[in-house]
């Protein structure tokens, strides 16, 4: 008697956590696959550059590396810089070659070098062949003002809808459900691969979802903080994650300084860590100090910093990385977990195929959802522009991805302003896809038409590199560096993902899949 009154309520409840779940992942579908797209490239941040800067670099894997003195010898600082102060990014963990960055504390003076790890030549600027930084941004902020915000929102979405659809689906799903899909029916085969997607890569999309609200919504999350709970004084929370400045205030007397390289293995002895930044205050002032940031041997993330005297090596502070405090290393542990970091090219690897899978349980859920509209005879408003924005970031977001890569292989560094050739070329195929899906009346179509494209841009791009440099490809891969042959690798699980979807898409024919409503024949006369 009493289950069954239970049995309405219990099936509004279920409609509604599915409508829940539906808008929830249809109205961040399209910022969070672009965002999982560029962010499986940065996993591969650094083999993009050495592959960008192919030939120069093809083969300098596990050779000598060049010292930063020569490096810093060879780095010449304007005379109108009154107060030099000078970043070097280390070649490995976090750089492919030596990034210098030259600033004047006294002034607005900025310049971005870069060196070759091995022979410690000056390279074409940096900012002239970063596609590498380019995924990064995109997938931190979207190339937008604000950018960051609006990925915040999109990832702290997903994290409900994760939620929801897993309340939804849990008691229904078995191991046979999870890994047989009924491949055999086209709409149950995309709503089964859409399930054991979402719950096979469950740990890590809680993970980028939480991590990306983190990092996304932390001005805000520090805002509230200081506002809230410090009244305004956010001197507390700096001194929580930065470590206060050195009193050594400049000279303005020049003189001879120690050898950097010297003081950096001594910090890295001395604190157990591997060095992967170095600051420079005051650079060729007697007050000139360096500071050494590392990351500590055996840890999933703890960084510690050495800063000396440069001309007399004296230690000035030592902050070991066991001693950071817990608000930094928890900063630093989300970090190294969103970006895997901290396991080598097979974690990376892992990271690469989970965050493709993403795109792939992206694409699904919105093709379900659109189909099912599409096939009912009261369709919801705005389902064109759901269409179109699903096309337009699925197909074009691919589409996107190719054009840019094959920019960046044959646009020469010389080119003026190449980095925003660059970007447009991410950019322009991604709007028109938006535009196409949107003005078009058959979405199905037009994905099919942008993945075929996307997949033989794929393909073109490995016999691109083979057919300008081949050699040199032998020669690096005999000498055991994998970088440029790990993005052609890359391309081809692309291309191989584009033109598998297109053959299930060609495959399942679905009726009414059309924004084009059939207009009723008109009655025969008598």
């Amino acid at each position: 008697m009493s289950a069954k009154p239970a049995q309405p309520g219990s099936r509004g409840g279920t409609a509604g956590l599915l409508a829940s779940h539906s808008w929830l992942g249809l109205i961040a579908s399209w910022v969070l696959f672009l965002v999982f797209l560029t962010g499986a490239m940065t996993m591969f941040k650094r083999e993009v550059d050495l592959w960008e800067k192919a030939p120069d670099y093809l083969g300098s894997h596990n050779r000598a590396v060049a010292s930063l003195d020569s490096v810093l010898a060879a780095t010449r600082v304007p005379r109108e810089v009154a107060d030099p102060h000078i970043e070097v990014l280390l070649p490995g963990r976090m750089s492919a070659y030596y990034q210098v960055f030259l600033y004047d504390d006294a002034g607005d003076f900025y310049r971005a070098t870069a060196f070759h790890p091995v022979t410690g030549a000056q390279l074409p600027d940096p900012e002239a062949t970063g596609l590498g930084e380019f995924f990064e941004e995109f997938h931190k902020e979207l190339y937008l003002p604000g950018g960051h915000y609006l990925v915040g929102v999109a990832s702290l979405l997903m994290f409900l809808g994760l939620l929801t659809g897993l309340v939804l689906h849990w008691p229904k799903l078995s191991l046979s459900a999870l890994f047989s899909p009924r491949w055999g029916k086209p709409r149950l085969r995309w709503l089964d691969l859409h399930n054991s997607l979402g719950v096979l890569a469950l740990p890590f999309h809680l993970l980028m979802a939480f991590t990306g609200t983190v990092f996304s919504l932390t001005l805000l999350l520090n805002l509230l903080m200081v506002f809230g709970r410090l009244h305004g004084d956010d001197q507390p929370l700096r001194e929580l994650l930065f470590a206060p400045p050195l009193p050594l205030e400049i000279a303005h007397a020049p003189t001879p300084s120690l050898s950097v390289d010297g003081l950096i293995r001594e910090a890295s002895q001395r604190l157990d860590m591997e060095p992967v930044r170095v600051s420079i205050l005051h650079y060729g002032d007697r007050n000139a100090w360096l500071t050494v940031h590392g990351h500590g041997h055996g840890s999933l993330a703890q960084v510690g910093q050495a800063s000396y005297r440069l001309d007399s090596g004296e230690p000035l502070r030592m902050l070991p990385p066991r001693g950071i405090n817990a608000l930094a290393h928890g900063n630093e542990v989300l970090h190294r977990l969103h970006y895997g970091d901290f396991g080598g090219v097979g974690l990376r690897l892992l990271y690469f195929l989970l965050a493709i899978a993403t795109c792939v349980l992206i694409a699904t859920g919105n093709l379900l959802w659109l189909e099912k509209r599409l096939s009912q005879r009261a369709r919801p408003r705005g389902l064109r522009w759901v269409a179109g924005l699903s096309v337009g970031a699925c197909g074009g977001g691919m589409l996107a991805l190719a054009t840019v890569l094959l920019a960046a292989r044959t646009l020469p560094v010389a080119v003026p302003a190449r980095m925003d050739w660059v970007i447009g070329a991410f950019a322009v195929p991604l709007l028109a896809a938006c535009a196409l899906g949107v003005l078009s009346a058959r979405p199905r179509r037009d994905l099919s038409l942008l993945l075929r494209i996307a997949g033989a841009l794929f393909l073109l791009l490995p016999l691109l590199d083979w057919a300008m440099f081949g050699r040199a490809l032998l020669a690096a891969l005999a000498a055991g560096d994998w970088a440029a042959t790990t993005i052609e690798l890359l391309c081809l699980a692309l291309a191989a993902a584009c033109i598998a979807t297109v053959r299930w898409l060609r495959r399942d024919p679905i009726r009414a899949a059309t924004l084009v409503r059939a207009t009723p024949a008109a009655p025969e006369s008598g």
